[in-house]
């Protein structure tokens, strides 16, 4: 009933307004199984380059069903082109042209920490952090975890190759080649996502010289979740954090550190554990950013490349979503909203004054399908809207003849960003004619 109400409330709009399943716009990538997610290219980009596991399979990224590429080999000169760009994709494999989030999360393998680190050079570190500041999650094990920090055990500079992103240092065990416990305590956040053996137990679970975090009193349980303790007795590490979670801004991405090694196991608690991390991980995205506020009478010319350095009025790359707000005031009787490319790409055009799913949400009027020109003209209550402008259309990625990375098929150059225009036009009611302001007449 509530469908059949709503539609005939948009029967009065001058568009065909289509409600297409996300997945069915684009055909699938490599060797995927998952449709992509809304607003980003894929699911999750696993590192395991220099100083790292080379490992190209995942095994809890495929029972999830999640779309992911990686770089696993050693050439510091190749990963550094994927991590930081070149001509034809001049903000590299993470980042989208206005420096957002190109994946949901990146997941780091074990390895070396600080050489990794070294290796990515200060503009691969640096673009790690732009990932994460912008809302994409990071995970990492053993090496990855270390990386994320600040420094190790009591030393009080930041380290040389280390992210910084969880603030804190770590510790080492000291432990190599171990099996240690895992306890899931009753309010870990993973709970939520997966259960787990006889008292929330993982049992067994491998380590290799990795990282813990003390839960004596001090500024670093501050803002950190604990979602895994070691129970190892007689051992450094017992009853510290062997998994914990960070995140304090809305706008940014979620650590999750795991100390030791779950991530390669296929079955069992073992895989749960990782799954769990993940999910957890993925749900902590940053909140979506508002590119500005729509002005009536104006377009709004979204031009820049990444390296003009106006996020703002950047293009949109593919798979993306771009966001904007404007304002219906009372006197409003008519709003009119336009995109335009030159580009042949699919863009789609969504409206709603709920910002969270405006993509998803049935109540939120659209218009997709083929093309990049498109208009909605609705009638609307007061109040603050939001626009949501998607590029449908995404790379064909196929793995190199080493398969320890991927290479793009990019005929419209989606890669260094789609150039479109966005407006805003909007109708006084008949009683207001008289006042004048900056709202433009809308014929």
């Amino acid at each position: 009933m509530k469908t059949a109400v709503l539609l005939l409330r948009r029967a009065s709009v001058h568009s065909v307004l289509m409600l297409v399943t996300i997945g069915s716009l684009f055909a699938q990538t490599d060797s995927d199984s998952s449709s992509p997610p809304v607003g980003f290219y894929k699911d999750l980009f696993m590192s395991s380059g220099v100083n790292l596991s080379s490992r190209k399979s995942l095994p809890a990224a495929e029972s999830l069903g999640l779309s992911y590429e990686y770089y696993a080999g050693k050439d510091a000169e190749i990963q550094n082109r994927l991590m930081t760009g070149e001509q034809h994709d001049t903000n590299g494999v993470l980042l989208y042209p206005d420096g957002a989030p190109r994946f949901r999360m990146i997941y780091v393998n074990g390895g070396g920490a600080t050489n990794h680190g070294k290796s990515l050079e200060l503009n691969g570190r640096q673009t790690l952090r732009q990932f994460f500041n912008a809302g994409g999650s990071y995970c990492g094990s053993c090496a990855g975890s270390f990386l994320s920090g600040r420094n190790v055990d009591s030393s009080s500079n930041r380290r040389l190759g280390y992210l910084h992103i969880f603030p804190y240092n770590t510790l080492n065990t000291g432990l190599k080649k171990e099996q240690l416990d895992h306890v899931i305590p009753d309010d870990s956040p993973l709970l939520k996502y997966r259960q787990f053996g006889t008292e929330n137990r993982v049992e067994g679970v491998y380590h290799n010289n990795g990282n813990w975090m003390s839960l004596e009193k001090g500024e670093h349980l501050e803002h950190t979740e604990v979602l895994a303790i070691y129970d190892t007795p007689g051992k450094r590490p017992d009853q510290g954090a062997a998994i914990w979670a960070y995140k304090v801004k809305a706008e940014t991405g979620r650590v999750v550190n795991i100390g030791s090694h779950p991530e390669g196991v296929k079955t069992g608690d073992h895989l749960s554990l990782t799954e769990a991390c993940f999910l957890y991980s993925l749900d902590g995205t940053g909140v979506p950013n508002i590119k500005g506020k729509l002005v009536a009478g104006e377009m709004r010319e979204m031009l820049a490349d990444t390296t003009d350095k106006t996020p703002a009025f950047a293009k949109i790359g593919d798979g993306q979503i771009h966001h904007f707000s404007f304002q219906v005031e009372v006197c409003i009787a008519k709003t009119v909203i336009d995109i335009s490319t030159e580009v042949d790409v699919q863009l789609n055009l969504y409206l709603s004054q709920d910002l969270s799913g405006i993509t998803t949400d049935e109540r939120a009027y659209r218009v997709t399908g083929a093309g990049g020109n498109k208009s909605l003209r609705v009638r609307l209550a007061p109040g603050t809207w939001y626009v949501a402008v998607e590029c449908a259309n995404r790379v064909r990625a196929v793995k190199d003849d080493s398969e320890s990375y991927y290479v793009y098929d990019d005929p419209q150059g989606l890669l260094n960003g789609v150039a479109y225009s966005v407006g805003l036009q909007q109708r006084l009611r008949r009683r207001y004619l008289r006042v004048v302001g900056p709202v433009a007449s809308v014929k």
